[in-house]
């Protein structure tokens, strides 16, 4: 994940990756205090402690020693429907999240093997980063 700026967003994030057996987070080293705020504990509901949490300054680190397919989430001219993920990804997933306004920095989505998009029928343009994780690890579920 890039920089979330929300302790309660970080904490949703963790109950997510948690429900859907996820391996590891990597955490910005900026979110680490966050870990430590009220907030985030009450959202969490110490799911932290079940899982696997690496902090990181550059996302080359994490990305250097991944073996599978690193697909984000955001909405680009090239991204793909959501729905479609399973024909796409075969392999251990790294999934990336970006800042909530910001999105994905461009250098990130730029090493990205595929970018996926929840299709939206409403107003809005945009979808809170943990929902988005949810819906992304269920989908990724599915396939199994």
């Amino acid at each position: 994940m890039d920089k979330i700026d929300s302790p309660a967003n970080l904490g949703s994030i963790f109950r997510n990756a948690e429900a859907f057996d996820v391996d590891t987070i990597w955490l910005n080293f900026e979110n680490k205090n966050d870990l430590d705020s009220n907030r985030f504990k009450r959202t969490s509901r110490s799911t932290e402690k079940s899982l696997s949490v690496e902090f990181y300054e550059s996302f080359q680190t994490v990305f250097k020693g991944f073996e599978g397919i690193i697909i984000g989430l955001e909405i680009t001219s090239n991204s793909e429907n959501i729905v479609n993920i399973n024909q796409s990804v075969n392999d251990k997933v790294l999934v990336v999240l970006g800042n909530e306004r910001f999105g994905i920095k461009k250098p990130i989505l730029q090493r990205l093997d595929k970018v996926f998009h929840i299709e939206m029928y409403g107003n809005n343009s945009s979808m809170n980063v943990s929902q988005t994780l949810g819906i992304t690890l269920h989908e990724l579920r599915r396939r199994v």
